[in-house]
């Protein structure tokens, strides 16, 4: 729990970070670890939007672009010192990608 603001949050106001550490369910080992259930990703074959900060200690910003470039999304946003909870950081730019792809598939 104490590592959780500045690992997972880092650019979170501290007193919601310290909500976040203490409601954040732990990952399981099955998590990491299990393959998917499906044959083939969803984003091989359906349209797809990349946003992550740039500050992400959790997923390094160079695995998220890798993972972008692989799915080749419309639109790919990275946020300036973004960490891995950008949803709760920057959820107006969150929501501008998320719009943008409800836009794209009317």
């Amino acid at each position: 729990r104490d590592a959780y603001a500045n690992c997972f949050a880092a650019d979170v106001p501290p007193v919601l970070a310290e909500a976040m550490s203490r409601t954040q369910r732990p990952i399981s080992e099955q998590a990491l670890t299990a393959g998917l259930s499906a044959d083939r990703p969803a984003w091989r074959s359906r349209p797809s939007w990349f946003v992550y900060g740039d500050d992400d200690r959790i997923v390094p910003p160079a695995g998220h672009r890798r993972m972008a470039q692989r799915a080749e999304p419309h639109l790919h946003r990275v946020l300036r010192d973004g960490s891995h909870a950008v949803c709760v950081s920057q959820p107006d730019a969150v929501a501008d990608v998320i719009l943008h792809a409800v836009a794209a598939v009317r």
